[in-house]
């Protein structure tokens, strides 16, 4: 039987935790959108944009070009947020069988797997504008790239964890 074949039909719903999660996402998203409105009008107006391997600015653009990592952390914060707190998840796609007996616990794994990723996310996204904001103000000469990446590799590696818990509660 085939992994993507129908799915038992249990309600689970977040529970508290997945909830705080969400609620400190959004303090997270709203912590980014301020840190960028305070230091936003003391900034040059061309500011680095990109950065080479080595830390070094490699591309500049207008001041307004840093409000683009707010924007997307909200934009998929809201839509990541909908699917922790609104979507059914039988309707998600699960790495093992799910079965009425295993249904509970594995749906209950695939909203905290959202719920975990899209906080990771966030704070990915935050950590990414107060790293730049520190090199625009010149508190520190180059960016540390390895730790931008290092962030979002762990993001990344997020889902592999849940899919190890999903495949032991399936055994």
């Amino acid at each position: 039987m085939s992994i993507f074949s129908k799915k038992p039909k249990i309600e689970v719903k977040p529970n508290a935790t997945d909830k705080k999660l969400v609620k400190l996402g959004w303090a997270i998203v709203a912590l980014n959108v301020l840190l960028v409105l305070i230091f936003y009008f003391d900034l040059p107006e061309t500011i680095p944009t990109h950065f080479n391997l080595k830390g070094e600015a490699d591309g500049y653009g207008h001041k307004s070009m840093l409000w683009i990592i707010p924007i997307l952390s909200t934009a998929l914060y809201f839509g990541l947020s909908f699917f922790v707190t609104k979507m059914k998840p039988y309707h998600m796609n699960f790495p093992v069988k799910v079965t009425e007996k295993n249904a509970p616990e594995l749906y209950a794994l695939g909203i905290r797997m959202m719920a975990v990723m899209n906080l990771a996310s966030v704070v990915a996204f935050l950590l990414t504008t107060i790293i730049f904001l520190l090199h625009i103000k010149g508190i520190v000469g180059t960016i540390d790239v390895q730790l931008l990446v290092g962030s979002w590799i762990i993001v990344a590696l997020l889902p592999f964890i849940y899919f190890y818990k999903m495949a032991i509660v399936h055994e």
